[in-house]
């Protein structure tokens, strides 16, 4: 999903960024460090699995989304590092950087013009990604102890 502002990076308001990365990064940030609590208090191995985005990873993908994509970078840098942190307590930390899918929730922005421009130059099969069974089965791998 994405949270973030479509505007281009001379245009964006403060407000705008700070609200974008308060959203996907602080608050992901805020669930991570307590739920990791939690575990270490319970002695729990596990696994914390983040969604993320292909945004955070390939900015061709969102021209436009410069507090989006900034802040799924920070976002998948903070996955990396507490991956690091965690693992002497036995948990493991993962993002799963997907590109757009079609859903109630993303109807309205595949119809933009500017998107439909942007999948048929960066996506290789010109195609959005579905909610089938591929992406939770990656979910369901990452959340076994055998993922390790």
């Amino acid at each position: 999903m994405h949270l973030g502002p479509v505007k281009s990076a001379l245009d964006l308001s403060e407000d705008k960024w700070e609200t974008t990365f308060r959203t996907n990064l602080t608050g992901s940030w805020l669930v991570s460090k307590y739920v990791s609590r939690q575990m270490i208090s319970f002695n729990q191995r596990g696994s914390i699995i983040n969604m993320s985005s292909i945004s955070g990873v390939n900015c061709t993908h969102s021209p436009g989304s410069v507090a989006y994509a900034c802040s799924k970078s920070a976002f998948n840098t903070m996955t990396q590092v507490m991956s690091m942190e965690l693992a002497n307590h036995k948990i493991r930390v993962n993002s799963i950087c997907h590109g757009i899918f079609k859903s109630e929730i993303t109807e309205m922005l595949i119809q933009k013009k500017w998107l439909k421009n942007v999948v048929s130059k960066t996506v290789p099969l010109r195609e959005y990604g579905t909610t089938d069974p591929a992406l939770t089965s990656m979910v369901r791998y990452l959340m076994h102890d055998s993922s390790n």
